[in-house]
């Protein structure tokens, strides 16, 4: 596969990672309750998510989703109320698949501060759902483009402060699917740094050359409050790195191997050596130095006979 082939297949494994969540979202419809006003918290449950991603090209997007579920886990659009986040009112808007969400453009996440969000119903009470952020954020992912599936993988990142909250993990996929989700320690996260043996890098690729999107995730949860069905609120930091797993055999010689032979076998020029330059003789031997040197002689033959007459 050429150059441009290769681009255009990790474009799309890229792009799968965008568009898979989108249609995860789809499966919701909107509530019925929507058209309804609610004062009772018991037919809520929140699903609230905050996801910072950074990518391969170190782009980095956050993103707010707030869903207010019935007990069909379809979408509901407070007739009366509505969620606001740290005293900021969230706006509404509508997925693929017609289901409402609550969201706020250009969110920031920071370590170790408190996302609280409130819940507002239509008798105007009011209910909290908060979560805290970790210490430290994920800021750096370091894994190689590419790599020997022979030998065993070492990946690492920066410093992490692991705690009850939050839960780390990698996540090892391609052909846009899941192949292994490795739970991270608190021991090995403050490692800063994971091997990922060959076995398995041989088990997920089948021993065949390819593609791999290794992330880094990590999930942080916070409090949901109790009057409501159920429900979750939690911080999601993704940072995705592509590595190309081969067997560490040269993809394409430099050299045909008739190129190569006759690189091997050609001898350089010898330099000719340097010699002295004799400006008289070189004018003796040449043509016109031949006649005139010629030309004399002669004479001093002539001259010689008509001395002995």
């Amino acid at each position: 596969m050429g150059y441009q082939g290769k681009s255009l297949k990790t474009m799309n494994k890229f792009a799968s990672l965008i568009v898979v969540p989108i249609l995860l979202l789809g499966c919701k419809e909107n509530s019925a309750l929507s058209d309804v006003e609610l004062s009772d918290p018991k037919l809520i449950s929140p699903e609230i998510t905050i996801t910072k991603t950074l990518n391969n090209r170190g782009r980095e997007q956050t993103e707010l989703v707030v869903f207010l579920n019935d007990k069909n886990n379809n979408s509901i659009d407070l007739l009366k109320g509505g969620v606001t986040l740290n005293n900021e009112k969230l706006g509404i808007q509508t997925e693929w698949g017609g289901a409402p969400y609550y969201t706020l453009n250009n969110l920031e996440l920071y370590a170790n501060t408190k996302y609280n969000f409130v819940v507002s119903l239509a008798n105007d009470n009011s209910y909290n759902c908060n979560v805290l952020s970790p210490g430290d954020l994920i800021n750096s992912f370091n894994v190689p483009e590419y790599h020997n599936m022979n030998n065993d993988l070492s990946v690492s990142w920066g410093n992490l402060t692991s705690n009850a909250s939050t839960r780390y993990a990698l996540e090892i996929s391609n052909d846009n699917t899941l192949s292994k989700e490795i739970n991270l320690s608190q021991s090995v996260i403050k490692n800063g740094g994971y091997i990922i043996s060959s076995r398995l890098l041989k088990q997920l690729s089948e021993g065949q050359r390819g593609d791999f999107i290794i992330t880094l995730k990590a999930s942080t949860k916070g409090k949901v409050d109790h009057r409501f069905d159920g429900g979750t609120i939690k911080i999601i930091q993704l940072i995705n790195r592509q590595v190309t797993l081969d067997l560490g055999e040269v993809d394409a010689a430099i050299f045909t191997n008739e190129d190569t032979e006759e690189y091997q076998h050609k001898v350089a020029p010898k330099t000719p050596k340097l010699v002295p330059e004799f400006g008289w003789l070189k004018f003796v031997l040449t043509g016109a130095g031949g006649l005139l040197f010629g030309f004399l002689l002669f004479s001093f033959i002539q001259k010689r006979k008509n001395k002995k007459q």
